[in-house]
């Protein structure tokens, strides 16, 4: 079917739907809060189900071309902060890192967005045949849909994120209680960078001395990047996840993205299951003869499994940070470190 869609946040998951729905023939304008795209953002991993899901909407080799492969350093994987492997992780050659300020750039090309627009579910859209909540974490749309209580939840952990100019030595994540810190390559001189602390609230700037005060003596790559990054660079926040609710839709609105199922960092895959959102959508709506047919197909598809990676990412935080029973927990990595080795080896001696 066809018919005309409003489209509440210029993000992710919203452009991505914009784009899904115009390719099956729908009218499709997007209102934006903000007066315009973000200049500034850190690199976003994406898997190979969301390079598909931009395939689909037909800027995947965009994508591609504005990103950088992870590649296949050996020197990626799990660490103490003392700089003892735990696990190493092969590197990810179908990975591709791009930053949010240019995934956003490429998928609103040529779609109708309205920015200073201050819309939401309940005014303004009486013509639309369906209305998308794509207005992310703190969705007054899913609170118009399910009230108060379906609003985030504090992690209880804050977080600082930048890109650095210039390159470190090892990548993958550092594992310490109360405390995590990770490093992916951003191209071939530059060093995208998260670190993640167990508090409450957030925390006042300036922010760079208190970081190298936290994990500057963490050896390898937290210490390394550390040296590179500047003040102005980094960025800070509180983590949030949702509460699971009973659906996606209620009548002709929908949620995608964070509105829908907004979830910790901890697997990288919160920028991919947005895209993944609004290309099902896209698709769900295009192919059902009722716009009720079409988003319970699109709940079908997608609310158990982002569901599931919510609860899947609060355990990865909680045990990448955990306070007690990390020796433990690094003894299990150790051990399966050292077999993964081992078949690699014979793997090897095999195939030469």
């Amino acid at each position: 079917m066809r018919g005309k869609a409003a489209i509440i946040g210029a993000g992710i998951a919203g452009l991505a739907a914009a784009r899904a729905l115009a390719l099956r023939g729908w009218d499709v304008e997007v209102c934006e809060s903000a007066p315009g795209l973000p200049k500034t953002g850190t690199f976003l991993g994406m898997w190979p189900e969301a390079l598909k899901a931009l395939d689909a909407i037909d800027v995947g080799e965009q994508v591609r071309q504005s990103g950088s492969s992870l590649g296949a350093s050996a020197d990626t994987g799990l660490r103490t902060p003392a700089g003892r492997t735990l696990l190493s992780v092969p590197g990810g050659k179908n990975l591709v890192m791009v930053s949010r300020p240019r995934l956003l750039e490429i998928l609103a090309d040529g779609v109708n967005v309205t920015f200073d627009s201050e819309a939401t579910a309940t005014e303004g859209f009486s013509d639309a045949d369906a209305i998308i909540g794509a207005d992310g974490t703190f969705s007054k749309t899913r609170t118009s849909m399910f009230g108060a209580s379906s609003g985030p939840r504090s992690l209880g952990v804050v977080a600082w994120r930048g890109t650095a100019t210039g390159a470190v030595s090892s990548h993958g994540e550092t594992w310490a209680p109360g405390a995590m810190f990770g490093l992916t390559p951003a191209g071939p001189d530059a060093t995208n960078w998260y670190a993640c602390l167990k508090a409450g609230g957030r925390f006042e700037p300036p922010h760079l001395q208190h970081l190298r005060d936290l994990f500057g003596s963490w050896r390898t790559g937290p210490a390394e990047v550390l040296r590179l990054v500047e003040e102005s660079e980094i960025l800070h926040h509180e983590l949030f996840d949702m509460p699971k609710i009973p659906s996606y839709f209620n009548g002709r609105v929908a949620l995608v993205g964070d509105a829908a199922h907004s979830m910790g960092p901890f697997l990288g895959r919160g920028a991919c299951e947005a895209l993944i959102d609004g290309v099902t959508l896209g698709r769900c709506l295009g192919e059902a003869t009722s716009v009720e047919d079409g988003l319970a197909a699109y709940d079908s598809a997608r609310r158990a499994k982002t569901q599931r990676l919510i609860s899947m990412s609060r355990i990865m935080g909680q045990t990448a940070m955990m306070p007690h029973g990390f020796q433990g927990r690094n003894a299990v990595l150790g051990a399966a470190g050292s077999v993964m080795r081992a078949a690699g080896a014979v793997r090897q001696t095999l195939w030469h």
